[in-house]
């Protein structure tokens, strides 16, 4: 059975990050285990700011299932959905919010992408065709075969850069859980 005792003596033989790491995942121990890790902490005079500043390196553990979603790519049709819904309220919530909270970074990513560059080629498109009676809607969908060739020629792998570079660092790419 385990006792404070018993708990004390294990304890004492872990190190001070082991300790930290019990602290800042109350919901993983129990009270007993908790009260004792910060009894040992104090013991070994880590001072109280550091207790509850520090964050554990284990609050973000993706599993490999999780990372290959992040760099699920949008096909054509979402690009071109994403570069007509010129609202940003209708585009935030369709696109971008769900891609963010279902773990798709580099849908969310590319969302706000065609989001943009939907919205500069309409106003361009809207001025060149007031002012020199161009046609609108062969300006307007030029636009997206424009920022469809850079987003794969450039813009995509920059964005998958990135984002592995966040997991290599192992933390969350979204800001979910950072």
């Amino acid at each position: 059975m385990i006792n404070r005792e018993s708990l004390q003596d294990e304890y004492a033989k872990m190190g001070t990050y082991d300790l930290l790491e019990i602290t800042s995942n109350k919901s993983d121990y129990t009270e007993l285990a908790v009260s004792v890790a910060l009894d040992e902490l104090n013991k070994r005079n880590v001072p109280e700011a550091e207790i509850k500043s520090y964050v554990s390196v284990f609050a973000y553990k993706p599993d490999k299932k999780t990372i290959d979603k992040y760099f699920v790519d949008f096909n054509i049709f979402h690009k071109a959905g994403n570069y007509t819904l010129v609202i940003p309220i209708v585009k935030y919530k369709t696109s971008s919010d769900f891609c963010r909270y279902t773990g798709f970074a580099l849908k969310a990513q590319q969302a706000n992408y065609y989001l943009v560059m939907g919205t500069a080629f309409l106003i361009i498109a809207i001025i060149l065709a007031a002012n020199y009676q161009a046609s609108f809607l062969l300006i307007w969908s030029s636009g997206f075969f424009i920022s469809f060739l850079f987003d794969i020629g450039y813009n995509r792998n920059r964005q998958i850069d990135k984002i592995q570079e966040k997991v290599d660092q192992k933390k969350d790419p979204q800001g979910v859980f950072n």
